[in-house]
C-alpha cells in the first residue's frame, strides 16, 4: 500500500480548503470511524518524512492517521 506523508497544510492546500475545515472532515472521519489518529508516542519514533518535526509540534494539532479496517473497505468499493 502507497503511503503519502503530507503535512495538515500540504492537505488542505490540495483540497482547496482550510487547515481548520481540514481538521474538521479528519474528526468526523475519526468519529465514523474510518480513519484512527496514531498514538503520538508510536508516532514520535518514525523519523521518515520531511515533515517529522512539523508532525509532532502541538501547537499544529497534527499527528498522524491510519485507515480503519471499515475505511479500508470504503475505498475499495
Amino acid at each position: 500500500m502507497f503511503v503519502e506523508r503530507l503535512s495538515l497544510n500540504e492537505i488542505s492546500l490540495k483540497m482547496s480548503m482550510s487547515v481548520e475545515q481540514l481538521k474538521d472532515r479528519l474528526r468526523i472521519m475519526e468519529q465514523m470511524g474510518y480513519l484512527r489518529k496514531l498514538d503520538s508516542d508510536l508516532s514520535l519514533s518514525c523519523n521518515s518524512c520531511s515533515s517529522c518535526k512539523i508532525c509532532h509540534d502541538s501547537d499544529l494539532g497534527s499527528g498522524q492517521y491510519t485507515l480503519t479496517e471499515k475505511g479500508s473497505r470504503l475505498i475499495k468499493r
